[in-house]
C-alpha cells in the first residue's frame, strides 16, 4: 500500500503500472493482485490510506471531545492532508483526466473526499447527539467545514502558486472554525 500511494502520487495512474507498484514493494505481481484486485481498487485503497494516516479516520477521533478542542485540530489535519504535494499531484491527475478517464475521478471522490466527509459528519452528529452542536445536517456541514477550510491555501498550489504564509493559514483556519462554531451553536 505504502508503495501504491507513493507511486500514484508521483507518477499519477496512468504513469503507474502493477510491475511498478510489486517492485517498489519487493513483491510479486500476482502477490499485489491477490490483495487488491485490480490496479483501480489500488488507487481507491491507497487514496483511502493517505487520509487514514493523515489523521481523518474515525479511531484518530474523540467523539467526546468537546468541537473547540477537535475541530481545529481537525481543521489543520484536513488543510495538510489536501495541500500536501501528492494530494496536490493526485487531485490534479484526476482532475487532468476527467474526460479520457472519468473512473478515476469516482474512485478519487469515493475514497478521498466522500470519506473524509463522512468522518467528519460523524463526529459532527455526535456533537449535536451530546448538545455541544445544533446541526440538522451533519453530512451538508461537514462538507461546508471543507469546503471552506480548503480555500485559497488549495487553489493557490493546484494553480503552483506561492503557498499563503503559514502565519496567514493558521489565522484562517482558528477564523473558520470559530465562525464554524458561532453557525451552528445550541
Amino acid at each position: 500500500m505504502a508503495a501504491a500511494v507513493e507511486l500514484f502520487a508521483r507518477n499519477g495512474f496512468e504513469g503507474t503500472s502493477v510491475d511498478d507498484i510489486a517492485a517498489a514493494a519487493g513483491v510479486s505481481k500476482q502477490t499485489v493482485y491477490s490483495h487488491f484486485g485490480c490496479k483501480e481498487n489500488l488507487f481507491g485503497l491507497a487514496v483511502s490510506a493517505k487520509c487514514k494516516t493523515s489523521g481523518i479516520d474515525p479511531e484518530a477521533i474523540d467523539l467526546d471531545a468537546p468541537p473547540e478542542v477537535t475541530l481545529p485540530e481537525l481543521a489543520r489535519r484536513f488543510l495538510h492532508l489536501v495541500t500536501s504535494p501528492e494530494a496536490i499531484r493526485v487531485h490534479n491527475v484526476c482532475t487532468g483526466s476527467a474526460e479520457t478517464h472519468p473512473e478515476l475521478g469516482r474512485l478519487f471522490f469515493k475514497h478521498g473526499p466522500l470519506e473524509t466527509v463522512d468522518v467528519v459528519a460523524g463526529y459532527l452528529e455526535a456533537q449535536a447527539r451530546a448538545g455541544r452542536l445544533r446541526i440538522d445536517e451533519p453530512r451538508s456541514a461537514a462538507w461546508q467545514l471543507l469546503g471552506m477550510l480548503k480555500a485559497e491555501s488549495h487553489m493557490r498550489l493546484q494553480f503552483n502558486l506561492e503557498p499563503v504564509p503559514a502565519r496567514e493559514v493558521d489565522r484562517y483556519l482558528r477564523d473558520c472554525v470559530a465562525m464554524f462554531l458561532r453557525a451552528y451553536a445550541p
